[in-house]
């Protein structure tokens, strides 16, 4: 019995290692034709260009005739000049779009941090009502009333917050893609 066992496991580990080696053999193939094949074209922005955007390129010859070597490095200077000026002004907006949405997020924090507040002192009062019957009784009509105002001032805040948190995913976006970050 023990030698079948054996003679069977002798074979098995055989045939595993034929398997194995033609895996190998497999995987070595493969590879060969992934090296063959050829690469796939990768688009890019510069491979879809819209049509309306282009404009057709001046000849360098007319725009060598047209100025001289003196006018050309003055033309130069203010073209610098006004590099200078964009880079300011867009830096000068990226601060205004990083405090706008630096003040947004104090006034939602704010926001909500009243809001939390608001709902706190609602719990107390509705705790306070339930626990006394004779208050109950006596001030019904005017509870129904307060908890109205208290629902719609509820609603109030919390579609402000809503609002701002609309607003300043507003502003996320316009310094996204200004390249102004965000964190």
């Amino acid at each position: 019995m023990k030698r079948l066992s054996v003679v069977l496991l002798v074979m098995m580990l055989g045939a595993l290692g034929a398997s194995a080696q033609s895996l190998a053999q497999a995987a070595q193939e493969a590879k060969a034709e992934k090296k063959a094949a050829p690469a796939a074209h990768v688009y890019t922005n510069d491979d879809i260009a819209a049509p309306a955007e282009s404009t057709p390129a001046k000849p360098a010859a007319d725009a060598s005739a047209a100025k001289t070597d003196s006018d050309a490095k003055d033309a130069d200077q203010p073209a610098d000049k006004d590099k200078k000026d964009s880079k300011e002004d867009a830096k000068a907006k990226a601060t205004a779009l990083q405090s706008q949405i630096d003040s947004l997020k104090k006034s939602i924090a704010e926001q909500e941090h009243d809001l939390s507040i608001t709902e706190r002192e609602h719990q107390i009062k509705v705790a306070e009502y339930y626990a006394d019957a004779g208050t109950q009784l006596r001030t019904s009509g005017k509870w129904f009333e307060d908890e109205k105002q208290y629902q719609t001032d509820l609603d109030a805040k919390k579609k402000a917050i809503s609002d701002a948190k609309a607003k300043l995913d507003d502003l996320n976006e316009q310094a996204r893609k200004a390249g102004v970050p965000t964190t």
